[in-house]
């Protein structure tokens, strides 16, 4: 089905290029391209060069920049014509990113044919990010202008005369086809004519559209395919390339290109390593009309702290995972290990990072290190990395220097802000990804608020205050909210308390410890109500004892009767209530639950209600303090990575409270991770050959993740 959308989208591209553009002779030659990565691929704008000159083929390249840039190139080729070209790429997070490039080009006085001797050209460049904040922030494409200024110098007189133009590109994500397909397109040389020996000629001015395909995701193999409409040719050209990533940092990308112009046409090829700081390129292009081809060597450098720390949080995740994983392939265990654990530690939930652990032998030995020599150094080199957002590096260096030295401050100070950092980038992930709910609570909270429902208005605040734990305006008024409730609580504390003495002078000391553990509720640092709850529970036991003898007897000689008269009933229901209120302000909060679940079915039986809505509100209460109490174990098992009964504690906690959005998050988190190491559990029962085994802890992964595909594949597979 994908090969058919492709097919058809290819299709309808291929027709539209045709259809749009006129047909005009040609008069001018296009520019030479000094961006290695867009050239080696048959000058694709699809390339996706990280490369300042990926603005040549395409105005909307640079959207994928993230770090400050300085790029340098040189370009030879045919009859000794050669030239050097600068640029710089500046990103920012909120307004897309500039570049300025400055190129200088000499030409063989020899060539006959040929009007120009050099040539010196300066661009700008803007690109603006297009993205997409919903249900999850997605980087869909860009849009992009490049302005250029050439000056030519003539052979013949030494006169010169200037050109101005514009390229205009688009780069969208077409996943309404397939999530793996690009499309591009880039309108190149919109400007003035050119004037030579008193003829005018038009600057070779083309419409370009691409189409990129992601073939393989282990490899990072790519396949592109351009078709280029000059408006100075009849025919329509094309270019071809495939692209991909055996190991890092190598890339290796080969091309074909026949744009109809009797000069970009053959064979092109080139390579490059991607570092983290720096990119090194060639590319090779064959020129069949001559006898001398086209060479272009580019080499960059990033610099500064990448712009948007949301990006940088996603770059050096997978510039670590890619060094982790070349270390694990060079056999370098002990290194691999200390990477991928670094990783972890900022990166929890990692599962290539778990993976990849669970490969390497537990028992490596450690390297002992030197600790005097290394934690000046170790410290310089975490703070520089805290410095460029480099968080995973700074986690890595503070921790060496603890290892040495357990008490330094330095390194604790500074994992400090390391924490803080990851958690404030976990916080504006969020605040993205539920902006949506944000604001619909929000809304809701100021109507009860203004409308005086404080406890409503609370519970929606809440909520904003469990996405975004900062958010100023919640914290605000829950604060103002807090403090007008516990006035509140404080003046009818007081109230309660007053009518339980009156009732305990009068020596109602049932009545008045109904009254004292409601005020002890209300406002449970108060001593003196304290003191008259113990005082009324020992009168109220002493004159059970009591009574004890006297109902027993009344009972064996009333055993005719089959029911209690409605003052034995409703003494002995206030006497379950007291429990209940008893347990509930010691916090024994599974026997108030159970003393209430017996008056509630004690008021079914006598038809005695009074108790209801006490009843309704303490069972609630009890039962979020037990879910509560749950959770809270349920989330020291998950730390301590024991997940089963974790889960299992989680789903106890719906038990009381079905709606408890927290155990629903850490069930639906748990899902995936218990399914995952079930089906690592599989693999390795497989690979032990207990096939029987590893069909059970399949099986096991499925039923916590019904939808993993690699468990539903090892499965059909195994079975």
């Amino acid at each position: 089905m994908k090969i058919k959308r492709i097919i058809y989208f290819s299709f309808c591209l291929f027709f539209l290029s045709n259809y749009v553009f006129a047909d005009f002779e040609n008069t001018y030659i296009s520019v030479l391209n000094p961006d290695s990565y867009s050239q080696s691929l048959g000058a694709s704008i699809l390339a996706l060069s990280p490369s300042v000159f990926g603005l040549f083929s395409n105005p909307a390249s640079n959207y994928k920049n993230i770090s400050k840039e300085l790029q340098i190139s040189y370009v030879s080729m045919y009859n000794n014509i050669y030239g050097a070209n600068a640029g710089l790429v500046i990103p920012t997070e909120k307004v897309g990113n500039f570049s300025i490039i400055a190129s200088g080009f000499e030409y063989n006085k020899d060539i006959a044919t040929l009007d120009f001797k050099n040539s010196i050209m300066v661009a700008l460049n803007y690109v603006y990010p297009l993205v997409e904040q919903y249900p999850i922030y997605t980087e869909k494409g860009a849009i992009g202008a490049t302005f250029k200024f050439y000056n030519l110098k003539m052979k013949a007189d030494d006169s010169d005369f200037n050109l101005f133009s514009c390229d205009l590109g688009f780069i969208y994500l077409l996943d309404f086809i397939d999530r793996n397909l690009m499309g591009a397109l880039a309108v190149k040389n919109i400007g003035n004519d050119i004037e030579v020996d008193n003829v005018f000629q038009k600057q070779a001015q083309n419409v370009t559209a691409s189409a990129r395909y992601l073939v393989s995701d282990d490899y990072k193999v790519s396949i592109v395919a351009d078709m280029v409409k000059s408006l100075q040719i009849t025919d329509t050209g094309f270019a071809c390339g495939l692209e991909t990533i055996p190991f890092y940092p190598l890339s290796l990308r080969v091309g074909w290109r026949d744009y109809r112009d009797n000069f970009n046409k053959g064979l092109t090829a080139g390579f490059s390593l991607d570092f983290n700081k720096v990119n090194i390129a060639y590319s090779y292009s064959d020129i069949l009309d001559t006898s001398d081809d086209q060479h272009t060597f580019s080499l960059g450098f990033y610099f500064g702290a990448i712009s948007d720390s949301g990006k940088a949080y996603d770059h050096y995740l997978g510039y670590y995972l890619n060094m982790a994983k070349d270390s694990y392939s060079k056999k370098n265990y002990i290194s691999a290990r200390q990477q991928f654990e670094d990783i972890l530690a900022i990166y929890p939930e990692e599962p290539v990072a778990k993976h990849y652990l669970q490969l390497l032998s537990d028992d490596l030995d450690q390297t002992d290190r030197d600790a005097s020599s290394k934690i000046d150094k170790y410290l310089a080199r975490a703070d520089v990395a805290l410095l460029k957002n480099n968080v995973i590096k700074a986690k890595k260096y503070y921790s060496k220097v603890l290892i040495l030295d357990k008490g330094n401050d330095q390194a604790l100070q500074g994992l400090q802000k390391v924490e803080a950092e990851v958690s404030e980038q976990e916080i504006y992930k969020n605040r993205k990804k539920y902006a949506k709910e944000i604001t619909q609570s929000w809304v809701k909270a100021m109507r009860y608020f203004d409308n005086g429902e404080f406890v409503y208005a609370k519970e929606e605040l809440l909520k904003i205050v469990n996405i975004d734990p900062t958010n100023a305006g919640a914290l605000q008024y829950l604060e103002f909210i807090q403090k007008k409730v516990d006035r509140v609580n404080a003046i009818q504390a007081n109230d309660i308390f007053k009518q339980g003495v009156k009732e305990y002078n009068e020596e109602n000391y049932e009545k008045a410890l109904t009254y004292f553990n409601a005020a002890y509720i209300s406002s449970p640092d108060r001593n003196d109500i304290k003191e008259y709850i113990d005082s009324c529970n020992e009168k109220i036991n002493s004159s059970r004892k009591k009574e004890a003898s006297l109902v027993s007897a009344s009972t064996s000689s009333s055993t005719h009767q089959n029911f209690l008269t409605n003052k034995q009933v409703e003494e002995q229901m206030k006497r379950v209530y007291n429990t209940g209120l008893e347990q509930f302000s010691k916090k024994d909060y599974n026997g108030a639950l159970k003393t209430f679940n017996t008056l509630k079915a004690m008021s079914l039986k006598h038809k005695f209600f009074d108790y209801n809505e006490q009843i309704k509100t303490y069972t609630l209460k009890s039962n979020e303090a037990v879910a509560n109490t749950l959770y809270e174990q349920a989330k020291e098992l998950e730390l301590k990575e024991e997940f089963d009964k974790s889960y299992d504690t989680y789903k106890e906690v719906l038990k009381y409270v079905p709606n408890h959005k927290e155990a629903k998050k850490e069930i639906s988190k748990l899902n995936s991770v218990i399914a995952q190491k079930y089906y690592d559990q599989g693999l390795q029962s497989f690979s032990a050959g207990d096939k029987e085994k590893a069909i059970e802890y399949l099986k096991q992964s499925l039923e916590y993740d019904p939808n993993k595909l690699e468990a539903k594949r090892a499965l059909d597979r195994i079975k």
